[in-house]
């Protein structure tokens, strides 16, 4: 399994967080991997989701793909500021669609190759809104598919692992943790669109 690039360019890390951003959330990350079991951040991942889609449900009251510019979110890099509503569901696909890849490859004992670009993940403003249906599918099928790797003889806590550019080399669980925390993370950051647009 080839994960992005083989080649990292250095030039992808200009949107990273932080130094002592990074190192809150990677004590955040160990400690979510150490005291809550797989079930739990299945449910965390599941719960911020139906948060989001409740926030989603009165999209007709605000415009889903006006751009603006917000103020920083802890998680989200100072340079990547300038977000819609519909901008953060593609940035949640894309990172979704890849740690699903990543958690059932490194739950089979498969260490994905290739390294991760963060640009590939940059705000895009080209997105329209049938990535609201896009959305809804992948995080379903996320649940869905560690769920069913969690049932089955692979293990979410095996030696392999694969790096992630600002928290260093994760296995499968801490991967969960992860996408459960960006959950959170980007969950946060609609509201704070929401609220810039004027609606409480």
């Amino acid at each position: 399994m080839s994960f992005r690039k083989e080649s990292h360019d250095s030039r992808s890390l200009k949107r990273v967080l932080p130094r002592i951003e990074q190192s809150a959330l990677r004590a955040i990350l160990s400690t979510s991997s150490i005291f809550l079991s797989e079930r739990n951040l299945v449910r965390l991942f599941r719960w911020e989701t139906r948060k989001l889609s409740r926030l989603l449900e009165a999209d007709d009251s605000f415009d889903v793909s006006q751009v603006i510019n917000i103020p920083r979110v802890f998680g989200v890099s100072e340079s990547n500021r300038n977000w819609s509503v519909l901008m953060v569901l593609d940035h949640l696909c894309l990172v979704i669609e890849d740690c699903k890849k990543a958690i059932v490859a490194l739950s089979d004992g498969v260490e994905p190759r290739g390294e991760i670009d963060l640009s590939f993940y940059a705000p895009n403003e080209d997105v329209g809104l049938e990535v609201i249906g896009h959305f809804e599918h992948l995080t379903s099928c996320f649940c869905r598919d560690i769920q069913s790797a969690m049932k089955g003889e692979t293990t979410l806590l095996g030696p392999a692992q694969f790096s992630h550019p600002c928290f260093g080399s994760m296995n499968a669980k801490s991967w969960l943790a992860f996408a459960a925390l960006h959950q959170v993370i980007h969950r946060r950051q609609v509201q704070k669109i929401i609220v810039m647009l004027g609606i409480t």
